[in-house]
């Protein structure tokens, strides 16, 4: 089992570590240090990982911010790192061999190379399959990818290992068109809750194009003629990568959010086949 981590929750995880006696003082680096060690090697031997890849986002170069044009991606968070948060990372890229991604996220790397292994969401296979990956996240973003997932313990979130089919995954996707994303600041259809009807019903379809078109149904009621346009925008910044970026056999590159825009295209195309 290859362990995929998602490592650019550990520096906020651990990084503003402070002293019990003195709340106001961040503890000593070489205690922190211990503890993303010691976090890493935990999430390895709770997914029996033979091997792992780490994972970080270098948020300046990522394409997502250029895209977000209703409210700004990830507006809302806090400009002012925990204290260790740098070193954290240097130290995940000098010896855990952390690899930084230019572009696009750490999600999405997570999602391009769970999608390369063979099963993808063939249960019985991936059991058998040695070289099996396993997405190590606290992030439900990643949800929407199929295979095998795992959640380590912290604060509320409970331990979790589970393999995630392609429709349960792919449901997460359009359950967050309708919802949106309050941790990346994108607004998805606002008012709608998990709790909606709207985001129920989505559990009695078992079919993309059904999801697709429910979706798509309540964001005309709301934007009208602009429908397009809002749904597209709020995809683009929600969908994690299962391909490639910046390849392309005909051009020899093309835009991250091309592989989600192409495939609403050819739903939207069904669609109108349709009626």
């Amino acid at each position: 089992m290859i362990a995929l981590i998602d490592a650019d929750i550990l520096p906020y995880e651990f990084g503003g570590m402070v002293q019990l006696e003195e709340p106001d003082q961040p503890l000593a680096w070489e205690i922190v240090r211990s503890m993303v060690d010691d976090r890493i090697q935990q999430i390895l031997e709770a997914t029996s990982a033979t091997s792992h890849k780490l994972y970080l986002t270098d948020s300046s170069s990522n394409f997502r911010m250029e895209l977000a044009t209703i409210k700004p991606y990830k507006g809302h968070r806090k400009t002012e790192k925990p204290y260790h948060w740098e070193a954290i990372r240097q130290h995940l890229i000098d010896n855990w061999g952390a690899e930084v991604q230019y572009g696009i996220e750490a999600d999405d790397r997570l999602g391009i190379e769970q999608m390369k292994t063979p099963y993808q969401c063939n249960l019985h296979q991936a059991m058998k399959d040695i070289d099996d990956t396993v997405i190590c996240s606290r992030d439900k973003d990643l949800n929407m990818i199929p295979g095998w997932h795992y959640v380590w313990p912290a604060g509320k979130q409970k331990e979790q290992l589970w393999f995630q089919d392609e429709l349960s995954a792919i449901r997460c996707f359009y359950r967050q068109l309708l919802t949106g994303d309050p941790a990346d600041n994108i607004l998805g259809l606002y008012g709608v809750g998990a709790s909606s009807q709207l985001v129920k019903s989505l559990e009695g379809f078992d079919q993309e194009q059904l999801m697709f078109e429910h979706v798509y149904k309540a964001y005309q009621d709301r934007f009208g003629t602009y429908a397009t346009q809002f749904m597209w925008e709020n995809a683009a910044l929600l969908w994690i990568m299962r391909e490639e970026p910046y390849v392309d056999d005909l051009y020899g590159h093309k835009h991250p959010a091309a592989e989600i825009e192409n495939r609403l295209d050819n739903l939207l195309a069904r669609l109108a086949d349709e009626q």
